[in-house]
C-alpha cells in the first residue's frame, strides 16, 4: 500500500494573503488559516480550540486568489502537508509543516467576510488560469461524487 499525504481544512483567513514570486518567476501566495476545533475542558464543558495553519498556493491559482481573498474570508483548502527545515541565524535548527494547496473553495461571498453564509460554491483547481470569475463558478452538480 502506498502512503497518503492529503489534508482538507475549512476555516477563516487570519491575515491578508501575501503574493510573492520565486526566482523562477512562479507565483506563490502565502495564507494564514484558522480552523476551530472543539474539546472538553477540565470541567467537562465544550470549548472552541483554534488551530492555525500556514498555507501556500502556487502558479496561476495564486495570482487569481490574490485578487479575491482577504482577512476574514471563509475558505476550504484541499492539499498536502510539506515539511521543511533550516538553520536559523542563531545556529539552531528550525522546522515547520505547511499545507500546499491543490484547490481552494470560497465558502462565503465577499460581503460575508465577517461571518456566516455559504455564499458561492466557487472551486479553484490547481493550475487554474487567472481568467474571469465566471471561469470558476460551480455548483453541486459539478462535484464528481
Amino acid at each position: 500500500m502506498s502512503d497518503i499525504n492529503r489534508v482538507t481544512l475549512v476555516g477563516r483567513l487570519t491575515r491578508d494573503p501575501e503574493l510573492r514570486a520565486l526566482p523562477s518567476g512562479t507565483s506563490v501566495l502565502n495564507l494564514g488559516l484558522a480552523v476551530n476545533g472543539r474539546q472538553k475542558d477540565q470541567s467537562g464543558n465544550w470549548i472552541d480550540k483554534p488551530n492555525f495553519f500556514d498555507v501556500k498556493v502556487f502558479g496561476a491559482q495564486a495570482d487569481m486568489l490574490a485578487n479575491h481573498l482577504a482577512k476574514g474570508r471563509r475558505i476550504g483548502v484541499d492539499g498536502r502537508l510539506d515539511w521543511s527545515s533550516w538553520e536559523a541565524q542563531d545556529g539552531g535548527k528550525r522546522s515547520k509543516v505547511e499545507v500546499v494547496a491543490q484547490s481552494v473553495q470560497f465558502l462565503d461571498s465577499r460581503g460575508d467576510e465577517g461571518g456566516g453564509g455559504g455564499g458561492g460554491n466557487q472551486f479553484v483547481p490547481a493550475g487554474a488560469s487567472a481568467g474571469s470569475d465566471a471561469d470558476f463558478q460551480g455548483s453541486d452538480d459539478d462535484i464528481p461524487f
